[in-house]
């Protein structure tokens, strides 16, 4: 009881961050965006109604019971508008924030200028021209609108494509010849969910079988819904097909999802979970260990899920190569100290979509990519889906097949 306390807490403050946050950039879009139009105040109270009801209409798809298919219907095609347009707006504002924020510097350093240096004796006062302000914001800000625009257009073409493969070559020192060439599909960040359905699903398992990997590897964040909305549309991963398995590890999305629902699908589904747990994969000329963790917030929504490499290794029987499944880059931390050779992630998307994949790096050490903490390798796939926002400007979605080497 305790622990569905804890985690309907931090739902219940994710929702006010999220509306606060939505809140501030109404605001803030309505006071140097629609209020110096050249409009009459109706035009003016009807834009901002419109903002208003983009911005926050489609959050009502957080209270709607889908379980009619007529409800469905309308509730994705609100997650389309709404998601699609906050997109739109996070290019748009960014722009905007890089034009504000050097302007409102500067006043204020002009502010304390005034009040604390020594004044001018000049007999006269400049009156600012408040019509050429107001038509430069207006120039520059449509000039940012005509850029976005295009910029999100192509974001959402390249998040819905078909995933690229990324063809990565994972080193391992004293790697048995056996084991030389042993493949791993990895996918990553699907998040089936309000915009991405059963037939998105279809492509990309297709797609992956077609490369034949030795094992098929899923790091997390499956879904974005309950098992109830979305068991339809996660139905095509029943498919995947490996000779050594199809694996998994929760990410955080698997937990606001239902993490124990899920755990149970996705093991029906033919996709084997492992929560701090391994598996030993004999391939006749090597042995790996295959293990993985819950995500490193798991264990807010359920205690028992405490992400620990250590724990997921216990017992091991022997083995050539370790490899760890751990949705969150920074897993890595612990899985160097407990002895992995490999970690496999996703959790970033890279920062999905400009400016946001640069952005990303003020937050996350390892972002997209092969890296090597201490001993440990870590690969970083930028996820095969999105999240919120069908767009990806900078970033692609990706299918990684790895491929182990003696380093």
């Amino acid at each position: 009881m305790e622990e569905l306390y804890e985690a309907s807490t931090i739902m219940m403050y994710w929702v006010v961050i999220v509306l606060t946050v939505i809140t501030l950039i109404v605001l803030y879009l309505g006071w140097r965006l629609i209020e110096p139009l050249p409009v009459g105040r109706k035009r003016k109270i009807t834009l901002w109604l419109a903002l208003a009801t983009l911005l926050f209409g489609h959050r009502i798809t957080w209270f709607l019971q889908r379980t009619e298919q007529y409800e469905c219907l309308a509730c994705d095609s609100i997650d389309w508008v709404g998601f699609t347009f906050f997109g739109f707006i996070s290019i748009l504002i960014f722009f905007m924030l890089a034009r504000d924020i050097p302007r409102l510097i500067g006043a204020v350093v002009s502010g304390f200028k005034k009040a604390f240096g020594k004044r001018s004796r000049r007999p006269y006062f400049i009156e600012p021209n408040i019509q050429r302000r107001r038509f430069l914001l207006n120039a520059s800000n449509g000039l940012f609108f005509a850029t976005a625009l295009p910029m999100t257009g192509f974001a959402v073409f390249t998040a819905r494509s078909k995933p690229q493969v990324v063809r990565n070559i994972l080193p391992v020192v004293d790697l048995p010849s056996g084991l030389d060439g042993f493949t791993i599909s990895q996918v990553s960040d699907t998040h089936i969910g309000p915009t991405i359905r059963g037939d998105w699903a279809r492509m990309v398992v297709d797609e992956v079988n077609k490369l034949g990997a030795d094992v098929i590897v899923h790091t997390g964040d499956l879904v974005d819904g309950s098992v109830d909305g979305l068991k339809d549309d996660i139905l095509p991963m029943a498919d995947f097909s490996a000779p050594y398995g199809v694996w998994f590890c929760t990410g955080n999305h698997e937990y606001y999802s239902g993490v124990n629902e899920w755990l149970a699908e996705t093991e029906r589904l033919g996709i084997k979970p492992l929560v701090n747990e391994h598996a030993l994969i004999d391939t006749g000329k090597g042995r790996v260990l295959l293990a993985g963790v819950p995500d490193l917030n798991g264990y807010r929504f359920e205690p028992s899920h405490v992400s620990s490499p250590a724990q997921a290794r216990k017992d091991a029987p022997a083995h050539d190569v370790s490899i760890l499944l751990a949705h969150q880059p920074n897993s890595v931390l612990d899985a160097a100290k407990a002895g992995y050779d490999v970690q496999l992630s996703g959790h970033t998307h890279g920062g999905q979509y400009f400016p946001y994949n640069f952005m990303i790096h003020l937050f996350q050490k390892y972002v997209r990519g092969l890296y090597l903490h201490d001993d440990t390798v870590l690969y970083v796939n930028t996820g095969t889906g999105y999240w919120g926002p069908p767009m990806r400007l900078g970033t692609c979605p990706e299918i990684t097949l790895h491929t182990l080497r003696k380093a």
